[in-house]
């Protein structure tokens, strides 16, 4: 068995299988590249969302020309057919990525091969241990989620549980997706109802809070039951499969160290959009922008997830502080900037593609008094010199 490489892949999620995906496009010039995966197969647990893009390496499943927002008797549509809000599922992720990882002469992908011990540098060589013996390579790219979810390890966490279920009768809207259905205004977190509809009879129904602290599915279940009794009202269902997740909005930097030759990504290592959670197409952009720097005929290099300009860090970091501090406007500042803010602005915006004209237009788009707390409260608790 092979135990020499150019590059060490350490995780076969999202993050190591993009960049695969991404070198693989380049045939005989991909370097030799192994991917360790502790799991031995791959399950359809989970989905990514994000709005059109015409680069991505593989096709969703599923698109939506509308999204709408509800607090109360109050509610937001919007038109996105321009950029369609879209959801890949995971099972045809893994799928695509297998497919092209196995045509592909120079990438190597083992399942059920965890580390066994902390990766070592010796000789210039990253040592990377398994149950199966010591492979090495000058190269590694480390996807493991390092951070566990805790209390104050985010600014906030995003944590959501959801089931996918298919319904006797027709009850779902197949045109548009309930982005964010408001619960009534909670003091220590925001809570909603997301539901993307996948025919008239199945949906994804998921309960999310961002709140503090991260929360388990049984935290959640008792309004997500709620909420799907509210959707499907008398209409029996079937569970078709479970989804829960919890994702860091706002972590501090991750100290990437001095050595050039490893590099720590991944959601929890700075891939989320602190003040959405969106991670799916930074990834994939991350992905793009790494392999070419491998590739780079000056000689290969490693490169982490690219911080946002300066205007968006400071506007995802005053926002986080207001939900953190108000979490009851919570309804009201998303009400107030996808009513007011045009479509296409907002949805550059939240993609992490805004222009410096975007970020105005959300801004004058938001309530801006909770917005002035927030910065007076920075303001104040800014260490002084």
């Amino acid at each position: 068995m092979q135990d020499e490489f150019d590059l060490i892949i350490l995780g076969a999620g999202c993050a190591g299988l993009s960049l695969a995906m991404a070198l693989a496009k380049a045939g005989k010039a991909c370097p030799r590249t192994l991917i360790l995966e502790a799991r031995s197969s791959y399950q359809n647990d989970r989905s990514w969302c994000f709005w059109a893009n015409a680069d991505s390496a593989v096709l969703p499943q599923h698109q939506w020309p509308q999204l709408r927002l509800m607090a109360g008797d109050k509610s937001v549509r919007i038109d996105s057919s321009k950029r369609p809000y879209q959801m890949l599922k995971a099972e045809n992720f893994y799928a695509r990525a297998q497919a092209l990882i196995k045509a592909s002469e120079n990438i190597t992908l083992r399942l059920g091969e965890a580390i066994t011990s902390e990766p070592q540098k010796n000789n210039r060589h990253w040592q990377v241990q398994t149950a199966a013996g010591q492979v090495s390579a000058p190269l590694l790219v480390d996807t493991r989620s390092m951070l566990k979810p805790t209390l104050g390890g985010a600014v906030l966490w995003q944590s959501f549980y959801g089931l996918e279920i298919e319904c006797e009768q027709s009850v779902f809207d197949t045109s548009c997706v309930d982005l964010m259905n408001f619960l009534p205004a909670d003091s220590t977190q925001v809570e909603f109802v997301y539901v993307l509809p996948l025919s008239a009879t199945r949906a994804l129904i998921e309960l999310t809070v961002f709140g503090q602290e991260p929360l388990l599915p049984i935290a959640l279940t008792q309004q997500l039951d709620a909420a799907l009794l509210a959707r499907c009202g008398a209409a029996k269902f079937q569970v078709i499969r479970r989804e829960h997740g919890i994702l860091p909005m706002g972590l501090k930097p991750t100290a990437q160290g001095l050595d050039a030759s490893r590099v720590q990504v991944g959601v929890m290592a700075g891939a989320a959009r602190p003040s959405t959670g969106y991670a799916f197409r930074r990834i994939e952009r991350w992905a793009a922008e790494c392999a070419r720097a491998l590739l780079d005929v000056s000689g290969p290099k490693l490169v982490g997830h690219t911080p946002d300009p300066l205007i968006i860090r400071l506007m995802d970091k005053l926002f986080l502080q207001v939900l953190k501090a108000e979490p009851q406007c919570g309804a009201a500042l998303f009400m107030s900037m996808f009513g007011k803010a045009k479509p296409e602005r907002l949805i550059r915006f939240l993609s992490g593609e805004a222009r410096f004209t975007d970020c105005l237009a959300v801004i004058a788009a938001c309530p801006y008094l909770p917005f002035l707390r927030a910065l007076s409260r920075l303001v104040i608790a800014r260490p002084k010199p």
